[in-house]
């Protein structure tokens, strides 16, 4: 038996080694997909992830001592894994053609290593590609459906294709290719993916609750807006309502953007609107209950007969999906955040007799619309999607899907975009902000990304928010620092609770000392520095002793301004079904008394810059007194002061500050003819 085991044995080890080194994919490029060589960055052992059995202070994070390992390459963390091949419609690459595989790791070396961050250089230098070596290696939008042997093969061989499907968006590798002249080796890097779009789809059998507008309005239907006589085309009007954070309103100015690309206006009465968007937010509790209530008026409008479409956007649609449509039949769309740039695409099957559901995850694109900014002297820059962490208490990670990170590329061509049509400020936005540049191969630190958008010509201010504790690092604060001129001193690191215990249950993945170690390391670095947290009270089980340790990190540290919220049940949400759910009342006495002691500290902290002359970014004029402008000193607190916001609008101004409140400013202006 010993020795028929033995033989069995060999025979198949020695099957397993003849067989072919390839591998089926289900990419439309590729049916055998050549496993990943040796010499590619994907050929490395994914790590086990881990918990540390403490966590590490800001110092030994920066060392690299007993860090939680981050899951980059895990596959339920990284989109072109969710998605798979066959739902990427095109990729946008660039490439760098060397002639040995050294030099290839060598130029990704620079790269990585941003000993040369211009990749145009890079390409005109050395690339062997004489079609795009003088466009910065740039190969453009390559779609699924090329076929082989046209122009675009001659310029992008399969082999680079192939790669690029299993690539995230930023991501920069080396391979090779094989042609008439040899082995080619490639640097290549993914700039862009776009998802196919594939909704939901549900004729409708009421023929009232089809729009009479049953016109295709893509950005493909020039012709069509051509034909349209000047009246008809400024007739398309539309009326969007925004909810909760900042991040909505991004992704609403990316809404309008496409709306107005193609020839709708915006009203300001939604009962004259043509099309109704409700982009919504599900932090809080009866959010679904708030939605409702709000699409009532315009389902009575539908019923009637009147030519109105109903959008239902944002963190609610993600999260209700199809149950919306089927409590409300009269909505045309359902759509989550990250179809925010694909507006009229949906819209269009609208209007062809669907309701339409999109919430299934999808690459983020880059906009070819430009957004519509609420302000033409600051605006907001995404700079990271989604969040891959899973505290216990929050929906986001459900309703805006994994961390996807932009370019570092494409967020500084906006900021030079922004800083040509005259903006002033920008301010940097993620749910997890620190955990921009983790999703790309190799990873990328946001404290570089900082310290480039500092750098941006006529961009004077930028902010950025939101930081978590597990992952923000000393750089961060070296980097705002180093450039006080442009880096504002503010800084938004949401501790939620000051007990361990509560905060291991919110499965926050820090301590509060990791968390004072920050706030310790600010106040160093940036002494007039402030600092703005988010705070929950009430969650699953917390006792009275445990929320008087919140209160104790608070007088400890004395924050700016906390924003508070009591505990609510978000579904889809372990916490929510636990046992321990605190009574109303409980919660609402702490959170009056949180907000006590927040304002008494805010006072406190806005109180040091009476006396101090203060440079503010004029942004408007105050409607309750029009005698006051107000704007922003760089540390946020909003400044009222008399002035002619004809002449001082956009304009940085010195301000003495006379008089202080917990949330802003009151102060005289120094000397008009010094501002800038």
């Amino acid at each position: 038996m010993l020795i028929f085991a033995l033989l069995v044995s060999y025979v198949v080890v020695s099957i397993r080694a003849l067989r072919p080194n390839y591998q089926v994919s289900t990419g439309s490029w590729s049916l055998l997909r050549p496993k990943r060589a040796e010499h590619s960055v994907w050929a490395r052992k994914v790590p086990k992830m881990k918990t540390p059995s403490t966590y590490a202070s800001v110092e030994d994070r920066e060392k690299g001592k007993d860090h939680v390992v981050e899951p980059l390459l895990n596959v339920k963390y990284r989109m072109n894994q969710i998605l798979g091949t066959e739902n990427i419609e095109a990729v946008n690459v660039r490439h760098i053609a060397v002639a040995t595989e050294s030099l290839a790791q060598e130029v990704r070396a620079m790269l990585v290593a941003q000993q040369s961050n211009n990749f145009e250089t890079l390409a005109s230098s050395l690339s062997l590609c004489e079609t795009t070596k003088y466009n910065g290696g740039e190969c453009g939008w390559i779609t699924n459906n090329r076929k082989d042997g046209d122009e675009v093969s001659k310029i992008v061989p399969p082999e680079l294709l192939n790669e690029a499907c299993y690539m995230n968006k930023g991501d920069i590798i080396t391979t090779s290719s094989i042609g008439e002249n040899g082995v080619t080796w490639h640097v290549m890097q993914l700039m862009d993916v776009e998802t196919k779009l594939t909704p939901a789809l549900n004729k409708r059998k009421k023929e009232q609750f089809i729009a009479k507008r049953r016109r295709d309005i893509s950005e493909k239907s020039e012709r069509l807006l051509d034909d349209l006589d000047s009246s008809s085309y400024n007739s398309l009007t539309y009326f969007l309502d925004t909810m909760g954070c900042q991040m909505n309103v991004a992704d609403s100015e990316r809404m309008e953007g496409c709306l107005q690309n193609v020839g709708y206006s915006r009203v300001e009465d939604s009962t004259h609107a043509n099309v109704v968007i409700l982009n919504t937010c599900s932090i809080r509790d009866h959010a679904e209950q708030k939605v409702y209530s709000y699409l009532g008026q315009h389902a009575v409008r539908k019923r009637k007969g009147e030519d109105v479409s109903i959008v239902v956007a944002g963190c609610v649609a993600q999260q209700e999906g199809d149950r919306l449509i089927r409590r409300f039949p009269e909505i045309d769309v359902v759509m989550g955040p990250q179809y925010a740039g694909r507006m009229t695409d949906l819209l269009e099957s609208a209007f062809d007799g669907n309701q339409v559901v999109a919430t299934g995850p999808a690459h983020q694109t880059e906009d070819s619309t430009v957004a519509v900014r609420r302000s033409d002297l600051s605006a907001f820059v995404n700079v990271i999607y989604g969040c891959n962490e899973r505290c216990t208490y929050c929906v986001v990670p459900t309703t805006r899907g994994v961390e996807q990170s932009r370019t570092k590329e494409a967020i500084i061509a906006e900021m030079e975009e922004l800083a040509a049509n005259g903006c002033r400020e920008v301010t940097l936005l993620g749910q997890n902000i620190d955990s921009w540049g983790r999703d790309f191969s190799p990873k990328a630190k946001f404290a570089d990304l900082l310290a480039a958008t500092g750098r941006v010509l006529g961009i004077e201010r930028v902010r950025f928010l939101t930081s978590h504790p597990k992952y923000m690092s000393k750089r961060v604060i070296t980097a705002v620092a180093d450039n006080p001129q442009v880096l504002m001193p503010c800084f938004n690191v949401p501790y939620q609770a000051g007990d361990d215990k509560v905060l291991k249950n919110m499965r926050r993945g820090y301590t509060r000392a990791r968390f004072l170690d920050i706030t310790r390391l600010i106040r160093e670095q940036v002494p007039d520095a402030e600092i703005v947290v988010d705070v929950i009270v009430g969650f699953p089980g917390e006792t009275e002793e445990q929320f008087q340790k919140t209160l104790d990190v608070m007088k400890e540290v004395k924050f700016a301004q906390v924003n508070t919220a009591a505990y609510s049940p978000r579904p889809n949400t372990p916490a929510a079904d636990w046992g321990e759910q605190l009574s109303e009342e409980v919660k609402q006495d702490r959170l009056q008394r949180i907000n006590r002691l927040g304002t008494q500290h805010a006072l406190e902290r806005s109180e040091r810059f009476v006396g101090r002359n203060m440079e503010v970014l004029v942004e408007d004029v105050n409607v309750k007194n029009p005698e006051l402008v107000y704007g922003r000193i760089p540390h946020s607190r909003l400044t009222y002061f008399k002035g002619n916001i004809r002449e001082l609008r956009g304009k940085i101004v010195t301000v003495r500050i006379t008089e202080a409140m917990p949330y802003h400013l009151i102060g005289e202006l120094v000397n008009p003819l010094q501002s800038r």
